[in-house]
């Protein structure tokens, strides 16, 4: 099958797979309902994965594909454009998305409903990761929210309910702001494709200049908020850490990042872009450390990993703003594009593996509070975990999210830090490194022997799909760190326009800065003496009781609305 024919397989196949799953349980026993369930899975996620693989030719050739759905004007129809951007967000997803279902056939959610609305987000985040045109880019956010609020809410505990019910009100609130901007664009434009925008504001001056960059603001802020980049970061913590685990698994490791790398295919050839991505530099340096300090002093496990998620797009944000700043079009710009993605990647795998092992660690032993969780290796052997596979897992992805080798996660941002070297705000991000380490050692003393007789909850099991799911994420978490460099050569190969692709690569081997390895860990290392200290537990306990409200993510809002319009517009 041709490029024209597959290229849309990841939005519809996964909306068949939820047709067919729906139709199943309005008019069918409950075997055939599992049986559609499966079926679901092999045609919502592993049939758009097999396309990919066989598409793998054409975006290494740099093949692209335009479509209008419906026939439409361009200017005003649904426009699709598939090249190696859309290519890796989709894979991303799907990476992620297949252990996360597996994981969830028997940890839940147990909603009947949960695959339906599984699936359909699928198809909305390849549908955002595709899109090229302003008004159909806020639809499928919207759905992507939509599905999210529910998918947060089905724990069914009143905590989740409130935490997405939260989620709702922040989103709405910044998808209004998102509208105001599509149509501030389009009244100026006069369309809602990027390129037709793109053509038109380019040449602009006077009043319709300031309204295009304010509604170019707009656009930027609404993205940053649902990536929860500081200081729009305060609906991110209790949405993530009331959801089921897949579901927390899912939001952190992929859903956050989708919003902010469709956006650059406008971001990327609008004039003033240098300048946005200057500031989205500096806001992801201060947003990898303030989310790294709250998570310091945070005692409830999942919350610790909803503010390092916060943390961890710091890192992204701010390679993705030097992308934007430098210019995709130089070479500087698409190495760091690249980068910013393979990053993501490396996140993604990491943080999802952590979300299910340290869930399934805090319900076995029936608690969540790390001051109080010990003996999880002895509390899983209970439950009939032989070897003990939730640690192994646990500890291969720590060692990726703090950097540390054979994982991708030590490739990956250390290569990041190289190729950021000459930037300040990279100071931040080596910081942000340090307090990683000291952070994520709090998670890992659930594994401690406990010196208390265990209580553990009896009816927790490990089962089998739970421990292929983290097998098949730890797996491509170490497999990543041995293949780095052709991973990277390929995601900056497709990234990179052809003109530009020979001398798109960067001569940088992460094992070279070994040593500055171990100072990090040392350094490390005495800050976790430090934080054991009467003092510095004093000093810090203001920062570990603050909860965000409302009007602090308003503030931080209009905040940031008003820098970065004062930064286009003087």
């Amino acid at each position: 099958m041709s490029i024209d024919t597959l290229f849309l397989a990841p939005i519809y196949l996964p909306l068949l797979a939820a047709s067919l799953i729906l139709a199943a349980k309005a008019f069918a026993g409950e075997t055939v309902r599992k049986a559609f369930e499966l079926l679901g899975f092999l045609i919502g996620l592993v049939l758009p994965a097999f396309a990919l693989f066989a598409l793998r030719g054409a975006v290494w050739d740099h093949q692209s594909v335009e479509t209008v759905i419906g026939a439409w004007e361009t200017s005003l129809g649904v426009h699709y454009h598939f090249d190696g951007l859309s290519y890796l967000l989709i894979a991303l997803h799907l990476l992620v998305s297949i252990p996360v279902w597996l994981y969830s056939r028997h940890a839940g959610p147990k909603q009947n409903t949960f695959s339906v609305v599984f699936f359909v987000q699928c198809a909305a985040v390849a549908a955002t990761s595709l899109t090229a045109d302003l008004f159909n880019l806020f639809v499928c956010l919207e759905v992507m929210g939509i599905t999210s609020y529910v998918l947060v809410a089905s724990s069914e505990k009143d905590s989740s309910a409130l935490a997405s019910f939260s989620y709702l009100l922040y989103s709405a609130t910044a998808m209004v702001f998102f509208l105001l901007g599509t149509f501030g664009l389009y009244r100026i434009t006069g369309s809602l494709s990027y390129e037709a925008i793109v053509a038109a504001k380019n040449n602009l001056g006077g009043n319709d200049l300031v309204v295009a960059q304010l509604s170019l603001v707009l656009i930027v802020i609404s993205t940053l908020l649902r990536s929860a980049v500081f200081p729009l970061h305060g609906w991110l913590v209790g949405a993530h850490s009331k959801a089921p685990h897949a579901v927390s698994a899912l939001l952190s490791g992929v859903l956050i990042k989708i919003p902010l790398f469709a956006l650059v295919r406008l971001l990327l050839l609008v004039v003033g872009s240098q300048r946005i991505g200057f500031i989205m530099a500096w806001a992801g340096g201060i947003s990898s450390v303030v989310g790294i300090l709250l998570a310091l002093f945070e005692h409830q496990a999942k919350r610790l990993l909803a503010y390092s998620s916060i943390s961890q797009i710091g890192y992204v944000v701010c390679a993705y703003g030097l992308a934007v700043k430098a210019g995709i079009e130089t070479e500087k710009g698409a190495l760091l594009l690249g980068i910013a993605l393979l990053y993501g990647f490396c996140h993604a795998l990491s943080k999802s593996l952590l979300f299910l092992t340290v869930g399934t660690t805090t319900d076995v032993l029936g608690t969540k509070d790390l001051n109080k969780a010990r003996g999880a290796i002895a509390a899983l052997r209970q439950r009939g975990e032989r070897i003990p596979l939730t640690f192994i897992c646990f500890i291969i992805a720590t060692l990726s999210m703090t950097a540390l080798p054979p994982t991708i996660g030590f490739m990956g941002k250390n290569t990041m830090l190289h190729l950021a070297k000459n930037h300040a705000s990279v100071h931040l991000l080596s910081i942000t490194s340090v307090l990683t380490i000291v952070a994520y050692s709090k998670l890992a003393l659930m594994f401690l022997p406990s010196k208390k007789a265990l209580a553990v909850d009896e009816s927790c099991v490990v089962s089998k799909t739970m421990k292929l799911s983290y097998a098949l994420l730890a797996l491509m978490i170490l497999a990543g760190g041995f293949f780095y460099e052709r991973i990277q050569r390929f995601l900056v190969h497709i990234l990179t326009p052809l003109s530009e692709a020979k001398g798109g690569y960067i001569a940088y081997y992460a094992y070279q800065d070994l040593g500055k390895t171990l100072v990090t860990v040392g350094l490390a290392f005495l800050c976790i003496v430090l934080t054991r200290t009467a003092w510095v537990r004093k000093l810090i306990r203001p920062l570990s009781s603050k909860e965000v409200g409302f009007a602090d993510l308003f503030f931080g809002y209009a905040l940031a609305i008003g820098f970065m319009a004062a930064n286009l517009l003087w």
